[in-house]
C-alpha cells in the first residue's frame, strides 16, 4: 500500500489549440510515495501546441557533398556546443571529434582511429564533464576519455566491470552504465525478454548504486544446444535513458512513466501521463514493410519486399506498441518526450511532450522533419539531418519559446 504523504491540487498549463487559439488547461496531480515525488498528468488535447516554435530553417548548416575534409561528415552520431559557442562533432567515420566555431567554419579535429591516448574506435557520444571539460565515449561505450576545452587528452578509463556500457553523464561526473544480462538468452527457447541492468557510477568509475534490470527488448529464441538464433519481436517496447537537470532518466517505454535518479541513485521523480495502450495489426506490419521497402532503390524493393514479409510471419508482434520514443532534456530543466508514430500514421513532424522540471506537462512541441536531435539549448536545437543524396549535415534551428 502506498504511503500517501500529500496531494496538491491539479496544476494547469497553458497551449494554444490548433489555428484557432483557444486556451486549454492541462492537468497534473502531485503526491510523495516513500519519499519519491510522482506527477500524474493529462496528455495535451489533439491538435494543441506549447507556444514554442521552431524556425522553418536552420541558421547554421555544416556539412557538403565536396570539399574540405572536415566538411564531409560521415556517420555523425552526436554532438554539442561548448559553453563559447563552439561546436563539437562526434564523427564516427573518421573517429574524430570535429570543431567548429559558431559560424560553422572548421577550427579543429580531435582525435582520430586507434588505440592510443585521445584515439577512438566505434566513437559514440560526447558530453560535458566537471571543470569546464568534455567527455567522450567510446568502443562501444566501455571507455571514456576527458579532453579540456582545448582538445588536450586529459585521462581515459573504464566505468566499472568489463562489459559495462556507458549510457549517460552528468555534469557532476556521475555516471550511468548498462549491462545486458540476457534475460535467459541461451537457455531458454519461445518468447523472452532481454534485460539489461543499470548502475550509476562516480567519475573514478566507482560504483554508487545499482538501479536494478529494466527491459531491453522481446525475443524470439529458437535453436538447440550450442546453436541458438534471436530474433527481434517487431515493435517490440525498450528502455530510454537521458540527463534531465542533474538526474538521469530511465524508462521503460512499455508504459508511459519516467522515473528520474539523482546523483547518487536515489529515485526522486516520477513522472506518468495519460496513455492509451494500442495493440499492432497486421495492418501495422504492412505499413511498416513498405515504410522499409521505400528506402530501398526501386530495383531492389520487390525482393526487399519478400523479405520482410517472410521475415515478419515467422515471428509473433508485440503486445502493445511503446509508449513513447525518444527522451531529451534542454538546457532550461524540461524534459521532452516524443510522441511513438504508428506505421501508416506518421506524422509530417515529431511531436514532443514537454514537461518543466518539476514533471508537469506543458504542452506539446513539433520539431523539423528529419533531424536527429543531439542537444537543444535555450534558443537552438542542434542535430543531424540527411539529404536525398545521403550527405550529412549538423544544422542548428533557432527555437523561440
Amino acid at each position: 500500500m502506498r504511503n500517501v504523504i500529500g496531494l496538491l491540487a491539479v496544476g494547469l498549463a497553458t497551449t494554444a489549440c490548433g489555428d484557432q487559439g483557444v486556451s486549454v488547461a492541462i492537468g497534473s496531480e502531485a503526491r510523495d510515495s516513500a519519499g519519491i515525488r510522482i506527477i500524474e498528468n493529462a496528455r495535451p488535447p489533439d491538435g494543441s501546441r506549447l507556444g514554442w516554435k521552431v524556425d522553418s530553417d536552420p541558421n547554421l548548416s555544416i556539412g557538403a557533398l565536396e570539399g574540405e575534409d572536415p566538411y564531409l561528415l560521415h556517420q555523425v552520431f552526436d554532438a554539442m556546443k561548448l559553453s563559447d559557442g563552439r561546436i563539437v562533432v562526434a564523427n564516427r567515420g573518421s573517429q574524430e571529434l570535429r570543431v567548429f566555431d559558431a559560424t560553422g567554419v572548421h577550427l579543429a579535429t580531435w582525435g582520430g582511429q586507434g588505440e592510443g591516448p585521445g584515439e577512438f574506435n566505434s566513437l559514440l557520444q560526447v558530453a560535458n564533464w566537471p571543470g569546464d571539460s568534455l567527455v567522450a565515449w567510446y568502443s562501444q561505450g566501455d571507455r571514456l576519455s576527458i579532453f579540456d576545452v582545448a582538445g588536450n587528452i586529459g585521462r581515459t578509463l573504464m566505468p566499472g566491470d568489463p562489459g559495462n556500457r556507458v549510457e549517460e553523464v552528468v555534469h557532476s561526473g556521475a555516471i550511468l552504465t548498462s549491462r545486458s544480462s540476457g534475460g535467459g538468452l541461451g537457455s531458454a527457447v519461445g518468447l523472452v525478454r532481454r534485460e539489461s541492468s543499470y548502475e550509476v557510477l562516480d567519475g573514478t568509475g566507482r560504483s554508487v548504486a545499482a538501479l536494478g534490470p529494466r527491459p531491453d527488448a522481446d525475443l524470439l529464441v529458437s535453436g538447440s544446444g550450442n546453436v541458438f538464433s534471436f530474433r527481434t519481436i517487431p515493435f517490440t517496447p525498450s528502455t530510454r535513458t537521458g540527463v534531465w537537470a542533474d538526474r538521469f532518466v530511465v524508462a521503460p517505454n512499455h508504459s508511459y512513466e519516467i522515473k528520474a535518479y539523482d546523483a547518487t541513485g536515489m529515485p526522486t521523480l516520477i513522472v506518468r501521463r495519460e496513455h492509451t495502450p494500442v495493440v499492432p495489426t497486421s495492418a501495422h506490419r504492412d505499413a511498416d514493410i513498405e515504410r522499409r521497402v521505400a528506402l530501398r532503390p526501386p530495383e531492389e524493393q520487390a525482393e526487399r519486399r519478400r523479405e520482410l514479409q517472410a521475415r515478419y510471419a515467422e515471428v509473433p508482434m508485440a503486445e502493445t506498441f511503446p509508449a513513447f520514443g525518444e527522451i531529451i532534456a534542454d538546457a532550461m530543466e524540461h524534459l521532452w518526450v516524443q510522441e511513438y508514430d504508428l506505421p501508416g500514421e506518421q506524422r509530417e513532424k515529431p511531436l514532443w511532450t514537454v514537461f518543466n522540471r518539476e514533471g508537469r506537462v506543458l504542452g506539446f512541441v513539433e520539431t523539423p522533419s528529419g533531424l536527429r536531435i543531439y542537444e537543444i539549448g535555450a534558443d537552438y536545437i542542434l542535430g543531424r539531418a540527411t539529404d536525398d543524396l545521403g550527405v550529412e549535415y549538423v544544422q542548428v534551428w533557432p527555437l523561440s519559446r
